[in-house]
């Protein structure tokens, strides 16, 4: 019981760090953009989950259809996302990431994990094999807990 509360203990301090360092470069990158985090929010969403409508946007923002709509404003005006009438249904409004607009997103999630590009120079090559070794362990484990 000992070692699954201090592995609990360790692995929660772990994801702690790891998601403060990582979101403290993405919010640097954000801020530099001149876009808000909701515009940075709309082009995750896009570039993690491919082509989506104006009220699923709205949704997943939990804001108005008219609200989405005026933060797509903006990105299509600065070319990051593209809005075209849906194939299914001429009414709705399906919205693409841009080449642009990936672009963008690609260099965010870059700067977001520089840090952990220099995290191996403090380490040793058996602490890199050791470590390598336990987190492929850790992702079969929690790819295994959907299974369950």
């Amino acid at each position: 019981m000992t070692d699954a509360i201090e592995f609990n203990k360790v692995l929660k301090e772990w994801s702690e760090r790891f998601i403060s360092r990582s979101m403290r470069n993405y919010m640097r990158f954000v801020k530099a953009s001149g876009l808000s985090l909701s515009h940075f929010s709309i082009l995750m969403h896009l570039y993690y989950r491919g082509p989506n409508d104006i009220s699923e946007m709205g949704g997943h923002l939990d804001i108005s259809v008219a609200a989405a709509s005026q933060l797509i404003n903006r990105l299509v005006d600065k070319q990051l996302v593209d809005r075209a009438e849906s194939p299914q249904d001429r009414r709705v409004r399906q919205l693409t990431l841009t080449a642009k607009g990936r672009t963008l997103i690609e260099k965010a999630i870059e700067f977001r994990n520089q840090w952990i590009e220099r995290l191996p120079l403090t380490l040793s090559e058996k602490q890199l094999e050791t470590i390598s070794a336990s987190l492929r362990d850790l992702v079969t484990a929690e790819h295994n807990l959907d299974s369950q």
